[in-house]
């Protein structure tokens, strides 16, 4: 094979196709690597490459006109690099499109730097030997995940005496009369000197025993 053979592209498409629009931060991305060829193709295998890139602006002196100057520099940070295998060595040719489905865990992730970005994304690659690989690529959009409250308190049912007649105070009807409060018998803690109640065999101001 010639040099310049080896930097044709080959004639076929590679496309990756997901399961649904948007994930849940922190499941697999899950889809299918879809290929199609109008050439015979032997490749030594299909696999996809999840990344995770953070797009973000950081301040550097550059020179200008003999001049230091400070300017905000675009750069980009990788923080998830995974490549999973889903297919060995096959051969391809025309014909239908052949779908290798995929699954790949990618964690939740935030950007390391302020008013960074982080851009997701799974590449489905058909190596070939010899010649350039066949790769498609698709962005992933993921959604925070949602909580559910259990156990949360229920207020307690608080009874109210029915509302009087005009002229006539709330309580005063016939048939309903508050009685009157009883306060229960307090001491004193024999060292802080707190109010606490007679039963009580432990101090919540000092903790001493009583």
């Amino acid at each position: 094979m010639s040099f310049l053979k080896r930097l044709v592209p080959l004639k076929g498409t590679v496309s990756v196709g997901l399961d649904k629009p948007v994930f849940v931060e922190g499941e697999p991305v899950t889809g299918n690597v879809n290929v199609d060829c109008e050439e015979y193709v032997q490749s030594e295998g299909v696999r996809v490459e999840g990344r995770a890139i953070e797009h973000f602006e950081e301040m550097e002196w550059v020179t200008e006109n003999n001049q230091r100057v400070p300017r905000m520099v675009q750069k980009t940070n990788t923080l998830f690099s995974r490549d999973e295998s889903i297919n060995g060595p096959s051969d391809f040719g025309q014909g239908p499109t052949r779908s290798f489905p995929f699954s790949v865990g990618i964690p939740s992730l935030r950007p390391a730097h302020s008013g960074g970005r982080i851009e997701t994304m799974i590449k489905g690659v058909v190596a070939v030997k010899g010649r350039p690989d066949m790769t498609g690529t698709v962005q992933i959009a993921f959604t925070a995940p949602t909580y559910a409250v259990i156990g949360a308190p229920v207020q307690p049912y608080v009874s109210t005496p029915p509302f009087a007649p005009p002229g006539q105070a709330q309580g005063s009807q016939a048939g309903y009369a508050p009685g009157p409060l009883q306060q229960k018998p307090q001491i004193r803690c024999s060292y802080c000197k707190t109010l606490l109640d007679q039963r009580m065999t432990f101090c919540p101001n000092c903790g001493a025993h009583q």
